[in-house]
């Protein structure tokens, strides 16, 4: 009898021992998502303050900060399709304007106006029977040879107005210096004057197609 007392009283202890080990657990666990739960109110007042503060009140999605801005991708794809005219281009361009007018703007009577006759490989086919015209009208205006007759001209600077060389056109302004000497070498007049040029690409080369003093 005291061996069946004594089995029972261990029996209730373990079944007490096990009753607290599972009230201890359920209050951990309690604690547990009691202390990582977040209350409903901080959200709330979450989103409040940044919208007084003028942020946005949820973060943004991914999709946001991958979506690209199709105003800045134009302009993008515009400057990559852009052809940039190289430096060695420009000089060569530069050269073809300035020569041109130099000549294009120095003659006299005395030498028949020959210096027009420099300019053909400058020129397209268009400016060359233009050209031809236009010593003829000099010629008549000034016919006596006696009376002497010249203007100097001097390439100050060039500016590009514009420049495609895919397209193979380009208008460039020249200003010059002039001195005109008429009936005599000395004391010529001195003027300053603008020649604007329209050119063209031929056979990769720039050929001037209009001269437009200004």
């Amino acid at each position: 009898m005291a061996i069946k007392e004594e089995f029972k009283k261990r029996k209730k202890i373990i079944w007490l021992i096990i009753i607290l080990l599972l009230l201890i657990i359920a209050v951990l666990i309690y604690l547990f998502l009691t202390y990582f739960k977040q209350p409903s109110g901080v959200t709330t007042n979450l989103n409040a303050n940044l919208n007084q503060a003028g942020l946005p009140a949820q973060a943004p999605s991914p999709n946001v900060f991958n979506k690209p801005d199709l105003g800045v991708a134009a302009e993008i794809q515009g400057l990559n399709q852009k052809k940039v005219v190289s430096q060695t281009e420009k000089q060569n361009v530069l050269f073809v304007a300035s020569s041109f007018v130099e000549r294009f703007g120095s003659y006299s009577n005395q030498s028949n106006y020959k210096n027009f006759d420099e300019l053909d490989v400058f020129m397209t086919a268009s400016m060359q029977n233009w050209i031809t015209r236009y010593k003829e009208e000099l010629k008549a205006q000034n016919p006596d040879i006696n009376t002497y007759y010249a203007l100097e001209t001097k390439a100050i600077s060039t500016q590009i107005n514009s420049l495609d060389e895919k397209a193979g056109k380009g208008e460039i302004l020249v200003k010059t210096q002039r001195q005109e000497f008429n009936n005599t070498i000395n004391n010529p007049r001195i003027f300053y004057q603008n020649i604007l040029l329209n050119l063209v690409k031929v056979d990769q080369q720039w050929k001037i197609n209009g001269a437009y003093w200004q």
